[in-house]
């Protein structure tokens, strides 16, 4: 009867005959298909928003679209020019300042109009009156309102230019411009410069770890024209893909799918090449043993390819922008790495065999030279036609031992627990979405904001808005006062702008506010709505400010009706009410896809390894790295470094990544043990395939992690944490999981986590010059030199 297994093997050695035959036709093919991508598809521009990161239905769009049509405008205007001198504003300044932006109101401004600027509102700290106000007449924060529509990059020149206009000179002690949209544009212009970076780092560390791996020049060259391959062409695909869906990126996505790409494509070269050295090493011909490691990894890698491509792919059922577009990305880069590694790659060792290691490590040289001697000596009839297989080696000895059941018992208990011990600390995530704190200190936005942190609360720069919404409200003024004294006496409230707060404080400052045609902006002109600004202690898009506005917004109806306010309707805007919903879409989106994204992987691995039990536990192995993976972070980031949370996207980032990754190197480690498993008992096949593979999987490991590592280049906060917690990850899933856990787990559940399916050639069909014993060396390859003689 014909197994699966047979099956698969024969298609495997069809591939790698075809591939080997094909191979200048293969390497010409994927020039055209580069050149044809550069000509033809669009280039990847992500867009430079954050609307991406919010749901279109959230309540607090819906509550800026009510602020808008019931005031003119929102409170919380996204960009803000900050003045401050410490030792105080003269009140020139300040009155200044008032009257520059009533004249810009009221169309007396002089001079030509700033573009799409639609209105301005200045918060002076003058004499510490303004709620939240640290200081006394030291700061100036003016908030700027430009028309729907304005992009990020007209909105932050014209906040330069009304800089420039109105805050200039040296009295003015004009700070910066600040805000959500200044710092989104600035995080989109450090991306792009360093970006390049990035990509030349990552460049040089796979050559650097490649060639130290091999040894040589060639494999470290092959390897990066696979990548390059995989990078000029994913690149504008995923650029098409997206343009189909109508999707646009946002900037944090493109430096992830390249390191992942390149890091992905890297891994799969190294399979290849790694198996090719191992076989040149035992004398075989160049094509021949292109053609066995191709269909030896060829299997491997296919299914390696589908399992991340497909677990990715499933973020494309979420509801946010920025998930939905992720996935068929991911899917599409790591399917074009997957068919680079199956075709390039083989071709490419196919047609250079030996010179891809040249000089290649002491310990090939060697084996190539005594080979060759073997091979002249089985010529002449000096040594008998069989040789005894070589003792095991070291690795391969400590490989074995650790397979026998109470060591592998006590190593899988070591592992476990110990990465649920470092996982427990992910019980403490925070989750958050800095902007302007994400940026460098350095940068014009965190320095402005720094400012007027420093004369008011932080909250200044971002406030949260409260409508209340009833016919006729605000007739009601009583009621909106005690209101007002009840929302300031809320936990992480520093101040609380009401309805008689700006009229009376511009007042003071000229009589601006009782002039006529200028309203009271926090009283709607109809009467039916009155807002409120809630200030914030802490950076309003933290993680402590986001979750005491979501906090307070579930007692706001118990405060109105405290106030005397009844039948009111209540909305809540603002950034960091956005920002909560963003957070809990996602974790929303998330939690409804986890369950199918672990479902596809476990289908996936039943079907690869033709078994129920083992991909259950490797699951789970791949489950315990995440978590322990996710403590580490949040040591680092909230406990070590002391930040206010993790920015909320990292998390879902680092998990979907990491378990389609661990589903990668579970199909390569468990793939090579149940070949071995073939022909020799299970314990002799743990420590020949575990020995074997742990080189090549250390190598990869290595690689993909510094790759991710390098994006702590990119200078901002969210980098830094996808750096730390993909670095950290994937050396938790390298070097403990697959190269301890598995193999203990494997050996413990020994064929029975084999069933339904079983391993060709099992204990009772075994090939007799294999099993049991060692593998052999390639020493031991004198007596069959004659055999690979020729192509």
């Amino acid at each position: 009867m014909t197994t699966p297994q047979a099956v698969t093997g024969s298609l495997a050695r069809a591939y790698g005959v075809l591939i080997v035959a094909v191979r200048y036709l293969v390497v010409l093919a994927w020039i055209a298909a580069v050149a044809a991508a550069i000509r033809f598809l669009p280039a990847l521009t992500p867009s430079n928003g954050v609307a991406s990161l919010i749901p279109s239905n959230a309540p607090a769009l819906r509550a800026e679209a009510t602020a808008t049509r019931m005031f003119g405008e929102p409170l919380d205007a996204q960009v803000a020019v900050v003045q401050r001198n410490a030792r105080g504003l003269s009140s020139s300044v300040q009155l200044s300042a008032v009257r520059d932006a009533a004249n810009l109101d009221t169309g007396h401004a002089t001079g030509t109009p700033i573009p799409w600027l639609a209105g301005a509102v200045p918060i002076p700290n003058t004499d510490g009156k303004f709620p939240g106000s640290r200081e006394r007449s030291t700061t100036i924060v003016t908030y700027l309102y430009f028309r729907p529509g304005t992009s990020f990059a007209a909105q932050t020149a014209g906040g330069e230019l009304y800089a420039q206009r109105y805050a200039a000179g040296r009295a003015a002690h004009f700070v910066g411009v600040t805000g959500v949209v200044p710092a989104t544009y600035e995080q989109g212009v450090i991306i792009s410069q360093r970006l390049p970076w990035v990509e030349v780092a990552t460049v040089a560390a796979i050559w650097l770890i490649v060639g130290f791996f091999f040894l040589s020049l060639g494999a470290p060259v092959a390897t990066l024209l696979c990548a390059a391959a995989s990078f000029l062409l994913a690149i504008r695909a995923v650029a098409w893909i997206t343009q189909l869906m109508h999707v646009s990126l946002p900037p944090d996505v493109e430096p992830v799918l390249i390191v992942l790409l390149l890091g992905v494509t890297t891994d799969y070269s190294v399979f290849f090449m790694s198996g090719m050295r191992n076989r040149l090493a035992e004398g075989m011909p160049r094509l021949r043993a292109a053609r066995l490691t191709t269909a030896e990894y060829a299997p491997i890698i296919l299914a390696a390819g589908i399992l991340v491509a497909a677990g990715t792919a499933s973020l494309a059922l979420a509801h946010l922008q920025l998930i939905s577009a992720f996935g068929p990305a991911l899917a599409a880069t790591v399917l074009i790495a997957m068919l680079v590694a199956l075709t390039l790659a083989p071709a490419l060792i196919a047609i250079f065999g030996n010179m891809l290691f040249w000089p290649g490590p002491g310990w090939y040289r060697r084996t190539r030279r005594e080979v060759r001697r073997a091979r002249r000596e089985v010529a002449r009839g000096d040594l008998p036609p069989h040789q005894p297989p070589s003792p095991w080696r070291f690795r391969e000895r400590v490989a074995r031992a650790a397979s026998a059941k109470p060591v592998a018992l006590l190593i899988a208990a070591a592992c476990v627990a110990g990465m649920a011990a470092v996982g427990w600390k992910a019980t403490d995530l925070r989750l958050g979405a800095p902007l302007v704190t994400a940026l460098p200190a350095s940068t014009q936005e965190a320095r402005a904001q720094a400012a007027a942190a420093d004369g008011f609360a932080v909250g200044i720069v971002s406030p949260t808005e409260i409508l209340f919404l009833r016919q006729g409200v605000t007739d009601q003024t009583a009621a909106l006062d005690r209101l007002q004294g009840l929302l300031a006496r809320q936990p992480g409230v520093a101040g609380v702008i009401g309805p008689a707060t700006l009229p009376s404080l511009l007042a003071d400052l000229g009589g601006l506010a009782s002039r006529a045609g200028v309203p009271n902006p926090m009283l709607a002109k109809s009467g039916n709505a009155a807002r409120y600004g809630i200030i914030q202690r802490t950076d309003p898009l933290g993680s402590t400010a986001v979750a005491q506005v979501q906090s307070l917004q579930r007692r706001l109806p118990a405060l109105a009706r405290a106030a005397g306010l009844t039948g009111v309707r209540i909305e809540v805007g603002g950034e960091t009410a956005a920002t909560g919903e963003a957070i809990n879409s996602t974790t929303a989106s998330i939690t409804a896809l986890a369950p199918i994204m672990l479902g596809v992987t476990l289908v996936l691995l039943i079907l690869f390894l033709t078994a129920l039990i083992a991909p259950v536990y490797l699951l789970v192995a791949s489950i315990l790295a995440l978590f322990a993976t996710l403590g580490v972070t949040v040591w680092v980031f909230q406990h070590w470094l002391g930040d206010d949370g993790l920015v909320y996207y990292v998390p879902f980032t680092v998990a979907v990544l990491l378990i389609s990754l661990g589903a990668d190197y579970n199909v390569f480690v468990v793939g090579r043990i149940w070949e071995e498993a073939r022909r020799r008992p299970l314990r002799d096949a743990i420590a020949v395939a575990s020995s074997q593979a742990s080189r090549a999987i250390m190598v990869a490991g290595i690689t993909l992690a510094s790759s991710f590592a390098l994006l702590a280049l990119i200078p901002l906060l969210q980098f830094r944490e996808v750096a730390v917690a993909m670095a950290a990850g994937i050396l938790i899933d390298t070097i403990v999981a697959r190269s301890l856990l598995v193999p203990a787990l494997v050996a413990l559940f020994g064929r029975a986590g084999m069933w339904p399916g079983r391993p060709a050639g099992g204990p009772e069909r075994q090939d007799p010059t294999n099993a049991p014993g060692p593998p052999r060396r390639p020493l031991a390859v004198r007596a069959n030199g004659l055999r690979w003689r020729g192509r």
